[in-house]
């Protein structure tokens, strides 16, 4: 059984939160925007590439070098493509869809009952979900 802290969260804690949402939020509200100018897998590849760039900028003020070797890389390709490629594609062409606010919503549920099947499959067990 987990462990319950009862604590109240600090100005910075709230502070996080609030730049987390804001960060969470307005990258699909810019998504939405840029579709009235780019096709969803262009803005997919654009976000993707820049993220990346900015990763492989960090690594060395980090002290990390990149890895080497071919399984490693296969890995890295795979986790990239399952779980960034693909789902920002479908939550980009959805937003052409339906509204930005409503495919951020559904991106958190969606998130939270793959995430909840994978840690606690017990929790499913005999349900339909």
């Amino acid at each position: 059984m987990p462990t319950v802290v009862n604590r109240t969260m600090s100005p910075f804690e709230w502070a996080m939160l609030l730049g987390l949402s804001v960060l969470w939020g307005g990258s699909f509200f810019f998504a939405g925007v840029a579709l009235s100018a780019l096709p969803p897998l262009t803005l997919v590849v654009l976000r993707i590439g820049l993220a990346a760039l900015i990763l492989n900028a960090a690594l060395p003020l980090a002290g990390i070098c990149l890895p080497h070797g071919r399984e490693v890389w296969v890995a890295f390709f795979g986790m990239g493509l399952l779980n960034n490629v693909v789902p920002f594609c479908l939550i980009v062409w959805a937003q052409t869809q339906i509204a930005s606010g409503l495919a951020a919503i559904d991106g958190r549920v969606l998130r939270r009952v793959r995430r909840r099947r994978i840690e606690e499959p017990r929790f499913y067990q005999g349900r339909d979900i």
